[in-house]
């Protein structure tokens, strides 16, 4: 047997052997050769010489060939082939056909299909088809060219991998990365580390995408990112966990931990599923969607720079020792008092800030003829009182003060030219004045600062937090909008000019059907006895006060409508819109709402809610059939409420008495975020309780009636109430009011449905509140049969004869029960037994004659009464 394994064992090694048999390299063929001795060596030098190993072949203009290291050295032309599709080209080439290396430099070019690979240094592997590069490549496929330090090629699977400094350009798109997969075959680029993505088309925009893991298809431009992923485009970007897009298609999908933000209207949308068509560029946002809108609450600032009129006073502060404008009047022209009409100002301004010649042309624009004749009648008077060396200084002084005064503003702001220059005073002969010099004394500049903007770094700022079950954003333009809204409109409309055509099923059977001659309509001759006189309705002749009213309110229509079209943005104006589905649910600090729907444009900044909407702000709930929010300015404006529009306010922690206003229409007003103000149109009603105000106890209910109600808000209480057009009132105590009559019709009290914090308007937030509930009270319903099967096991064993005295029963413990203890209660307060209510749980004891059940033990209680005895055992108490 042993021998028959050594036999098996040397043939397999002979086979092995045969197996690993060396690769040689040959020359086929060559233009001219010749062998020479290099360094001890064989060489044989080869011109136009090609030369074969297993599949591949090689050529160059000339070579050295090394046939006992089977080697070769090639120069100029150097070409290597392998089957029909990849070539390799160089300048110059070290082969070892012992490890099937080449190492190309100069011109290396890499040919594989539709794939050229270029470098100016190459290690590639024949046996392998590996082809490796380390200071700098170029790959190019059809449209797509890539560039990298580091680069791998294979050609068998035609990956090619990328590292350091990686670039890949795109008809669409540039691509920035670190380390990046690339298939020549289905061009598909992966990447695995920090990518940038940039956009070559959209260069207003520069939409820019941030990932470290993702795929991009150059064929169909599909792309998913599935790390760290943030997509920018203007103002607006996106995150998510997964991103995919498909740009053909224009669709787009985000998943898990979704965030749209759009710095421009400082709005936020989150949510754990997106998806985006670019059709109309519409977002559906699902999964615990919600919505933050940012709203600016108040400045902290002392005082707003652009708003106040002496704001260039803190620009250019005054020194210790300058002189008012009086003061200055007071010192140069003598007889002059103190005080200057604005005219006067005007021309001391002119004559100090302005030039001669722009003043002239400012005269011939505006008509002032008479500040010219002031400034040369001004000029000779201050040159005759001060001294020439004083007056520079003196006007430089005047200047620095009228730059802080508030006509000065009104000047410049009229003025056209950036900078105002300074003329010194002249004398009498026309020459400036120097200060030592004979020599005229060049113009000084102001260095006049143009006043920013408003400082919001100090801006207290807070947020509307939004949510539904779906919420849907899209943009559009102004003029696609009012065509959306006048569907929206149209919708609920019922067309009554369109008859619906019921079709009659065709029977198999003949239908009878009586034969009537149709009348004739001409026959009846309406008109026999001439035509009828027309009716002449007459108008009431309106009085002249009524005409002035019908004057006013037209005029105010017309001014609002005016008004609206100077406001209304243009046709092209791109609009973005959020629409809420179902379950929405807002919370902000100061207010809270609730609606089934929501609609949102940032075109009139409104927040429309519909089905059951209702509003909750400091103390109050409003209601109505559809409520209308609107901002101004990133802040709460005013609020409309149609029909059937309720108020319902509540004042500290009374809970019992409801102030109530109704109407058919309400309009409120805010101020700071706050309700400020309400006016009520049609039937309107109010409830008012008054209050002491040391003891804040009720002191009286108002009810009224009237076509008009004004309410204004303050801390969380109504301040002040205003009836119009034929008010009725009816004040009282509370004792005269029925309860109705403290209800108006419609009323609504809902404060369970209040959102109470921002998290609590999240779906799933809700649904694992109800979740730990529903598993707090089973546990609870649980844990109570389980004491209370103990407690029966308990009281089974005790009591196993009832021969126990009823003193000594454990069931006394009962008595803490509420109902037991106001019968107990009342029968200790009773002074005869037996007139006890059969109310009370006593007379329910009357229908047994046992006394068996434990339950009917509180009548010991009773027989407590010292004035009275105990019944005897085993009757029941009548």
């Amino acid at each position: 047997m042993n021998k028959y394994v050594l036999s098996f064992c040397l043939l397999l090694a002979a086979g092995v052997a045969m197996g690993q048999k060396k690769s040689i390299v040959n020359l086929i063929k060559s233009q001219s050769s010749t062998g020479i001795k290099l360094n001890g060596k064989d060489i044989i030098k080869v011109y136009q010489g090609t030369f074969k190993q297993d599949f591949s072949t090689l050529s160059s203009d000339s070579a050295y060939f090394y046939p006992k290291d089977n080697a070769v050295d090639a120069f100029g032309n150097v070409h290597i082939n392998q089957g029909d599709t990849l070539n390799v080209y160089s300048d110059k080439l070290n082969y070892n056909g012992n490890t099937k290396v080449a190492i190309l430099t100069d011109n290396v070019r890499l040919v594989d299909k539709d794939a050229i690979l270029t470098t100016n240094h190459l290690n590639y592997n024949t046996a392998t088809r590996i082809g490796t590069y380390t200071d700098g490549g170029k790959l190019v496929n059809k449209d797509n060219v890539l560039l990298s330090k580091n680069g791998y090629y294979f050609a068998v699977s035609r990956d090619s991998y990328f590292r350091y400094d990686v670039s890949l350009k795109t008809p669409d798109a540039l691509v920035k990365t670190d380390t990046m997969r690339y298939n020549t075959g289905t061009r598909i680029s992966y990447f695995y580390g920090p990518t940038n993505i940039y956009s070559t088309k959209n260069e207003k925009d520069k939409d820019t995408l941030y990932t470290e893991n993702g795929n991009y298809n150059t064929v169909n431009e599909q792309a998913s990112f599935g790390k760290n992923n943030f997509y920018h485009s203007g103002t607006k970007s996106l995150k998510g966990d997964s991103l995919f897009y498909d740009k053909l298609k224009g669709y787009g999908r985000a998943v898990k931990h979704v965030i749209f933000n759009d710095r421009e209207q400082k709005t936020t949308i989150r949510g754990n599923l997106g998806t985006y068509f670019k059709a109309d560029e519409r977002t559906i946002i699902t999964d615990d969607p919600y919505v933050i809108m940012v709203t600016e609450q108040k400045d902290t600032t002392n005082a707003d720079s652009a708003a106040r009129a002496d704001s260039l006073k803190k620009l250019q502060p005054q020194k210790k020792d300058a002189i008012t404008m009086d003061q200055l009047i007071k010192k140069t022209i003598p007889g002059k008092t103190g005080i200057m009409s604005s005219d006067q100002k005007n021309k001391l301004i002119d004559s100090a800030l302005i030039k001669k010649d722009e003043l002239i042309k400012r005269i011939q624009a505006e008509n002032l003829s008479r500040t010219d004749s002031a400034f040369k009648k001004l000029s000779p008077q201050i040159n005759a009182v001060l001294p020439k060396k004083d007056l520079p200084a003196t006007v430089n002084k005047a200047t620095a003060l009228l730059k802080g005064d508030s006509t000065v503003k009104k000047l410049i702001a009229k003025s056209n030219a950036p900078k105002t220059k300074i003329v010194p005073a002249k004398k009498p002969g026309g020459t400036p004045l120097a200060k030592n010099t004979g020599k005229p004394e060049a113009t000084d500049k102001l260095p006049l600062k143009k006043l920013s903007g408003k400082d919001t770094s100090k801006m207290k700022t807070d947020s509307i937090y939004m949510s539904a079950d779906t919420i849907e954003t899209q943009i559009m333009t102004y003029k696609d909008l009012k065509v959306y809204f006048e569907k929206q409109r149209l919708a609920h409309l019922i067309d009554t000019t369109v008859k619906k055509k019921t079709k009659v099923k065709e029977s198999k059977f003949l239908i009878g059907a009586r034969a009537v001659l149709k009348i004739d309509s001409t026959f009846l001759q309406r008109e026999i006895f001439g035509k009828p006189k027309p009716i002449v309705i007459k108008k009431k002749k309106l009085t002249k006060k009524q005409l002035e009213q019908d004057s006013i309110a037209k005029k105010q229509l017309a001014d609002s409508i005016a008004t609206a079209k100077l406001h209304e943005p243009s046709d092209t104006a791109r609009i973005r819109i959020i629409i809420a589905h179902h379950s929405f649910k807002m919370f902000k600090s100061d207010l809270q709402a609730k609606a089934d729907s929501m609609f949102y444009s940032n075109s009139d900044s409104t927040i429309r809610c519909y089905v059951n909407p209702m509003m909750w702000t400091q103390g109050s709930q409003l209601s109505g059939d559809t409520i209308h929010l609107q901002m101004k300015h990133k802040k709460l404006d005013n609020m409309t409420m149609w029909p059937h529009a309720f108020i319902v306010n509540i004042e500290k922690t009374d809970s019992v008495h409801f102030n109530q206003v109704a109407g058919k229409r309400m309009r409120g007003f805010f101020k700071d975020d706050k309700l400020h103000r309400m006016l009520i149109e049609g039937n309107a009603e109010s409830i008012y309780f008054a209050r002491d105000s040391g003891k804040m106890t009720i002191s009286g209910m108002q009810r009224s009636l009237s076509s008009k109600i004004r309410a204004d808000f303050k801390d969380n209480k109504v301040t002040n109430m205003g009836f119009y057009t034929k008010p009725e009132n009816k004040y009282g105590p509370l004792n005269k009011f029925t309860e109705d009559d403290k209800i108006l019709k419609g009323f609504i009290w809902k404060p369970k449905d209040r959102p109470v914090s921002k998290e609590s308007i999240i779906p799933s937030f809700n649904k694992k509140k109800k979740k730990a509930e529903a598993k707090a009270a089973a546990a609870k319903a649980a844990k109570g049969k389980a004491t209370d099967k103990k407690t029966t096991g308990n009281k089974a064993a005790k009591d196993s004869t009832l021969k126990t005295t009823l003193g000594k029963l454990p069931v006394l413990k009962t008595a803490k029960d509420s109902t037991a203890k106001q019968s107990v209660i009342k029968a200790a307060k009773d002074n005869y037994i037996k007139t006890v209510p059969a109310s009370l749980p006593v007379s329910d004891m009357s229908k047994d004659t046992t006394l068996s059940f434990p339950a009917k033990l509180p009548v010991i209680k009773a027989a407590k009464d010292s004035s009275k005895t105990a019944p005897p055992k085993g009757k029941p108490i009548e």
